[in-house]
């Protein structure tokens, strides 16, 4: 055989030879990504690995299961007023349960529209903009890459 293989970024693989073949096995590679560079990144069908939000040693969430639970959890550290007036969600005072796309949350006693997990991400930031919280993000895409963000 004489065909030349050629691997773009090499570095960023770890290179074995198993059995007379050469495996070469993407490394994790823990960037942080800035702020803009964080909103910027398609959230859909993503997977928390990692995540805890603090107000200094306050400890404001370290869910794992979405970026809705990690924002319901900063939500419900916050005044409602606080909220009300920061908020690009579409909020209700009462339980509406399901009606018009409103999902009720006791945590914080309103009712909100859900979004996506982009719209999910951009008002989590605004509200820890708001608030002057600390986040540390460990993130894996659809595609397997995985991003960190930490502010």
């Amino acid at each position: 055989m004489t065909d030349i293989i050629s691997i773009p970024n090499i570095e960023n693989y770890t290179i074995e030879i198993i059995d007379g073949k050469l495996i070469a096995t993407p490394k994790i590679i823990n960037l942080f990504l800035t702020e803009e560079n964080f909103l910027a990144i398609d959230l859909t069908d993503a997977k928390i690995k990692e995540c805890i939000i603090s107000n200094g040693e306050n400890i404001i969430s370290s869910n794992t299961r979405s970026l809705r639970g990690i924002l319901r959890d900063t939500w419900a550290s916050m005044p409602t007023s606080k909220i009300l007036q920061n908020t690009t969600f579409n909020f209700k005072l009462e339980n509406m349960k399901g009606k018009l796309g409103y999902n009720w949350c006791p945590k914080i006693n309103m009712s909100f529209q859900n979004k996506d997990a982009n719209g999910c991400s951009k008002e989590l930031i605004k509200m820890l903009n708001v608030n002057k919280y600390n986040i540390n993000i460990k993130i894996e895409l659809k595609n397997g890459t995985i991003i960190n963000f930490k502010k």
